[in-house]
């Protein structure tokens, strides 16, 4: 094959991407603020309110706080940042999911200051993204959720 030859560009394979999300809607439920984790849409009142948050402990100076930033009938959108006393804001790490109640799907929706990921990307791309940078996005909340449970961080602090 010589240098010339054409790379073959990225295509997604959406059952495995799915599987991804519903992997990581079945973990993340249990770190929910309130009692948003039932996704029963007659229970929509009783689920908290936008602002709610809770914050995973990793140590005495470092957590992540888990803020509910909107509820919706079959949606709730949630925010996820770490929170240090030594870290300056813009190198603290944080994400946006959305959980969809009725598929059970979660999935990264800002990572950063990057929203809206396309499905693929060209590459190379002047964001210098990666041709699966969606995937990748929703790879790294399922490391940091696999993380959260091999810690045993289970319970979490209410901060309403």
């Amino acid at each position: 094959m010589t240098l010339l030859a054409k790379k073959r560009s990225y295509k997604p394979y959406v059952p495995d991407f799915l599987t991804l999300c519903e992997r990581n809607y079945a973990q993340l439920r249990y770190f929910l603020p309130g009692s948003v984790s039932a996704p029963n849409a007659d229970a929509h009142a009783n689920r908290g309110d936008a602002g709610d948050s809770k914050v995973i402990q990793i140590n005495e100076y470092e957590g992540y706080r888990i803020k509910l930033l909107e509820l919706c009938k079959f949606t709730t959108t949630i925010k996820i940042e770490h929170v240090s006393e030594s870290a300056l804001g813009w190198l603290r790490p944080q994400f946006e999911v959305r959980l969809y109640h009725d598929a059970r799907l979660a999935e990264v929706i800002s990572c950063q200051q990057v929203r809206r990921f396309k499905a693929v990307y060209d590459y190379p791309n002047l964001e210098m993204m990666q041709p699966d940078e969606k995937r990748q996005i929703n790879l790294l909340l399922r490391d940091w959720l696999l993380l959260c449970q091999r810690q045993g961080y289970h319970s979490v602090e209410s901060l309403s």
